[in-house]
């Protein structure tokens, strides 16, 4: 007589699933990953200040479910495309972060506005009162007041989104700049081309749809933590050892480097092309090709040397490093 499969954790969750979409199986889920990963993150920047506590815990796990599992039907397409457990919760853990990183946002949108204002005063940009909003064209050619439909505010996202943004860091004191200087007024050249000018409230919109792109490195960071159960063990004895001398590799490798050398880096990570480096630093394209197959090289060296299970974070940290010197030095 054959025996009955037993039916395991994954099977349950998808019989929920199909059955009442999110049942308390998958919520109770959801409230652990979005305990998990949310704890790891500011309260100032990811909790509106409050600290994080089991409250705090399950509204973010609410957001979660409302927000994306449901609204943005994420729910559907984890079952469509998962095949275990781990499967569900590294795309759950996925859709926590995104939770958290659109709370966030909406404080970096405000901070960069105060930003863009003081940017468009001064030229070649001009910032003038249109109808009780603030319109922003250039001085030589002011373009007529409208606001942007749909496809051109898509048009516009996407002429920006070559402006290089600096990485951010969850234990940074300070919250990024995201935009240093010149590539905040490299991004308003790149929108005000698209539209001939814009109100500040589709900026911000703009800015919006950019930053929801962007997920910081603390958020994109190897998921294998973000899935480990934490009854399952710990870490090697000497995890904590290579990860400090991985730290200290990347740190010593970043003081060592000039600040082209790191713009270069970072620019080339975000797959700008070399003739786009090039303008930026007022360089020839044949010398940024000299310095970027320099610049990887040396990386990759200091990389080979990092144990392989931490290649991932070493580089997160090695962006997150240069992102903070290149803010100083352009602030």
């Amino acid at each position: 007589m054959t025996t009955p499969r037993r039916e395991d954790g994954f099977d349950k969750l998808r019989r929920e699933y199909e059955a009442m979409t999110i049942g308390p199986l998958i919520w109770t889920l959801t409230v652990e990953l979005a305990g998990m990963v949310g704890r790891r993150y500011r309260p100032a920047a990811y909790n509106r200040g409050a600290a994080w506590d089991d409250a705090s815990v399950e509204e973010l796990a609410q957001e979660t479910a409302v927000e994306l599992l449901i609204g943005e039907r994420q729910i559907d397409y984890i079952f469509t495309v998962a095949d275990s457990t781990e499967d569900v919760r590294r795309l759950l853990v996925r859709n926590v972060k995104r939770a958290l990183w659109r709370r966030h946002s909406e404080t970096v949108v405000d901070r960069l506005m105060g930003r863009v204002r003081r940017t468009a005063s001064q030229p070649p940009f001009r910032l003038q009162s249109e109808a009780g909003q603030r319109w922003i064209t250039l001085v030589e050619e002011p373009g007529t007041p409208r606001a942007l439909n749909d496809a051109e505010l898509r048009a516009a996202s996407a002429a920006a989104h070559r402006a290089p943004r600096l990485i951010e860091r969850e234990d940074a004191e300070r919250a990024s700049m995201v935009y240093a200087p010149a590539a905040l007024r490299e991004l308003l050249h790149a929108v005000i081309g698209v539209t001939g000018g814009v109100f500040e409230n589709d900026l911000a919109r703009i800015l919006r749809i950019l930053l929801t792109a962007w997920l910081p490195a603390s958020l994109v960071s190897v998921e294998s933590d973000d899935l480990a159960d934490t009854t399952a063990g710990v870490r090697p004895a000497n995890d904590g050892i290579d990860r400090q001398d991985m730290e200290t590799a990347m740190r010593d490798l970043v003081e060592s480097m000039t600040v082209n050398d790191l713009t270069v880096l970072v620019c080339k990570t975000q797959g700008l092309s070399d003739q786009s480096v090039a303008e930026r630093l007022g360089r020839s394209r044949p010398w940024v090709a000299d310095r970027k197959e320099a610049v990887l090289s040396r990386t990759d060296a200091t990389l080979a040397r990092v144990p392989e299970p931490l290649h991932d974070e070493a580089a997160a940290h090695l962006l997150e490093l240069a992102s903070d010197r290149l803010g100083e030095s352009l602030e």
